[in-house]
């Protein structure tokens, strides 16, 4: 038996280190496995296989392949959705706040075209089924924390009036179909620049008050 207090036995910080290194390991394997075949079309033995862990491995951090997939799909959305909110509460202006979500976006999707693609594009129903509920939370509170930041500059008479549904809409609808088309493999070029000048530009003129 091994003493819990020999050298030999790992400190809870250092198991906890390991398993937190285990876990990601998995959920990147995954994101690789999920886009190459589909969740469906992914095996464990193929997550077992891309990410070194031992299938009850997988099974102790996830429970099945249908939460390691709803799971991945949750912790990208948040991580989306948190630095879209950042950098709406570092703004300086409203039109410095309009640009500069529109400018996250298109930043986001080309530093992690992998973890967009999966975000924006594999929705499966296992996925749908498993998420739901944890991204209903964090849709609610995250159009609530962009909702009240676009009252504050409504109220300042900064931002045009309008029903909540067309915010969303007007302000980012356009730069998700211009990443959405990329990401699906448009053969045009992706000019990420030019394009953030310009969907930047018309979401603020689009959103600004007329005066």
């Amino acid at each position: 038996m091994v003493n819990p207090r020999s050298e030999s036995w790992p400190a809870m910080g250092t198991r906890t280190a390991l398993d937190e290194t285990r876990r990601g390991a998995i959920l990147n394997a995954a994101l690789d496995c999920f886009l190459l075949h589909g969740v469906a079309g992914t095996t464990i033995e193929d997550l077992r296989s891309a990410s070194g862990a031992s299938v009850g491995c997988i099974y102790h951090h996830f429970g099945s392949k249908e939460q390691l997939a709803a799971t991945l799909y949750v912790q990208i959305l948040a991580s989306y959705q948190n630095a879209f909110l950042a950098s709406l509460k570092t703004s300086r202006s409203a039109r410095a706040g309009v640009e500069g979500a529109v400018r996250h976006h298109l930043r986001w999707v080309a530093a992690r075209p992998s973890q967009a693609r999966y975000l924006f594009h594999c929705r499966e129903p296992e996925v749908v089924s498993e998420s739901n509920r944890a991204a209903n939370e964090l849709n609610v509170n995250f159009y609530a924390e962009a909702g009240r930041w676009l009252a504050g500059h409504v109220s300042r008479g900064h931002i045009r009036a309008l029903a909540p549904e067309l915010y969303h809409a007007l302000w980012m609808g356009p730069s998700l179909e211009y990443t959405r088309q990329w990401l699906a493999g448009s053969n045009r070029p992706w000019d990420r620049l030019t394009g953030e000048r310009q969907l930047a530009e018309a979401a603020w003129n689009v959103l600004r008050a007329v005066r």
